[in-house]
């Protein structure tokens, strides 16, 4: 059964409450350090239905009786992949217009595999597909086993010749419209393969409130570099859950680059520009294959690392671009890295990957024909759009990284607000409401005639 407790109890994942899930005097601290200091953070926050609400620090929270699954030495393999077919996927699709492309797969798979628990019929079957889920809870299980191998990379890491620590951690919240019954088999597979519950609020008189906490909740475990991840408007007071995931990571590199001064590149379009650069050497691995060269370059204690993908021709590897292919990258031969230059980047991006998901294959889910019952069955539920917003930074000291998704689902509400133009001869009737007696009752053909 669903128990009622205080948020401090926790929708927290994994390695998650060792992040601090509620930090803001760390998040501070860290905010104020250098790009340097690598960190990778990704957030997904998942909206279903827009509302509102006040502080969740004293919010009650429904979450069901049940234990996390621990599943020591489990595979998550069936995770892995699906998250790389889901990258291969986006990116093709974000890579379609110009600039520079930013996204967190990880993120993105985990909001949708939380919101997928829910769906039912032909929506969860177009989820699966876009999901590359197996039968069943397949997917929840191995993304519940990876996220327990994550959590067992923090630490002081170093040798000889460098240490440090590196943190990594990820977090589940969720905030949920207090009178919504939310379904007790919901409850219960969030619990037991996602470590959360459900922090309950009031988004029907407090959408702008509600906004406003979880984009704060956003901007704290993203060391405030995601900030007003659900736009003004995006929730309104037919919000009844939004749910949420992030992922934090800092380190630096194994070994610190050296900055290199200005050296030329040349951009997606064929133009060259003078770019701030670095290098390193013996460093990390080298490996090629048709049509590419690839480095992967360690962070300190080498479980973590950046691999950094040079086609010979852009376009026609992104056209070929599958999970296979980019498994088979990541998991080709290697050999001792000699020297690395790359150049120093920052960016930002903000995506809304509606058409991307429904092009991808699940485009039931944002129409009026979605199945979304298995989260509740008070209201029909629609998924509205789903928002992300994600920043890097790359330097000589390490890397900066911070990400966020929101999908906003809506609660449907019957037809309204229809318009009728009456330019004809009608008929009328006066009745009683409460009787049903027709009181007058006439027909229009002239309303010039007096």
């Amino acid at each position: 059964m669903n128990k009622q407790r205080g948020c401090g109890h926790g929708a927290g994942s994994g390695a998650a409450r060792r992040a601090g899930q509620g930090a803001s005097p760390r998040a501070g601290r860290r905010a104020g350090r250098a790009t340097g200091s690598s960190v990778l953070v990704v957030l997904v926050v998942l909206a279903l239905v827009a509302g509102a609400c006040r502080s969740s620090a004293g919010a009650a929270e429904a979450r069901a009786d049940v234990p996390r699954v621990s599943s020591p030495g489990a595979n998550p393999a069936a995770g892995v992949t699906a998250i790389n077919a889901l990258t291969s996927d986006l990116y093709r699709r974000l890579a379609a217009k110009p600039g520079n492309v930013l996204f967190s797969p990880y993120s993105i798979e985990i909001a949708l595999a939380m919101t997928r628990i829910g769906a039912k019929g032909d929506t969860r079957l177009q989820m699966d597909k876009v999901l590359h889920a197996g039968a069943g809870d397949e997917l929840d299980k191995a993304l519940n086993v990876l996220d327990q191998e994550l959590a067992t990379r923090p630490g002081h890491k170093g040798d000889e010749f460098r240490n440090g620590d590196l943190e990594l951690s990820t977090a589940n919240a969720l905030f949920g419209q207090k009178d919504t019954p939310f379904e007790q088999l919901f409850l219960e597979s969030l619990a037991r393969t996602y470590g959360a519950g459900i922090r309950l609020v009031d988004y029907k008189t407090a959408a702008e409130g509600a906004r406003k906490e979880i984009n704060q909740w956003a901007q704290d475990r993203t060391e405030g570099k995601i900030v007003d991840l659900l736009p003004a408007g995006s929730l309104n007071d037919l919000t009844r859950l939004v749910l949420t995931n992030a992922i934090y990571f800092k380190a630096p590199w194994a070994k610190q680059f050296l900055a290199v001064g200005d050296t030329p590149f040349t951009k997606a379009d064929g133009t060259t520009i003078s770019t701030p650069s670095m290098s390193t050497s013996k460093m990390g691995t080298y490996r090629e294959g048709t049509g590419w060269k690839a480095a992967e370059v360690p962070y300190l204690g080498g479980e973590l690392s950046m691999v950094m993908i040079l086609p010979d021709d852009l376009a026609a590897f992104e056209s070929s671009l599958s999970g296979t292919s980019l498994g088979s990258i990541l998991n080709a031969p290697t050999e001792p890295l000699a020297t690395l230059q790359l150049p120093k980047f920052t960016f930002r991006s903000q995506v809304q990957l509606k058409e991307q998901l429904s092009a991808l294959g699940m485009p039931l889910a944002f129409t009026d024909g979605a199945d979304l019952a298995g989260i509740t069955t008070r209201e029909k539920l629609v998924i509205k759009d789903v928002f992300h917003q994600a920043f890097i930074a790359v330097d000589e000291e390490g890397t900066e990284a911070a990400a966020a998704t929101a999908v906003v689902v809506e609660a449907v509400s019957g037809p309204c607000c229809k318009s009728m133009v009456i330019d004809k001869a009608f008929l009328f009737a006066i009745r009683d409401v409460g009787t049903g007696a027709v009181l007058f009752f006439g027909r229009v053909s002239d309303p010039t005639a007096r």
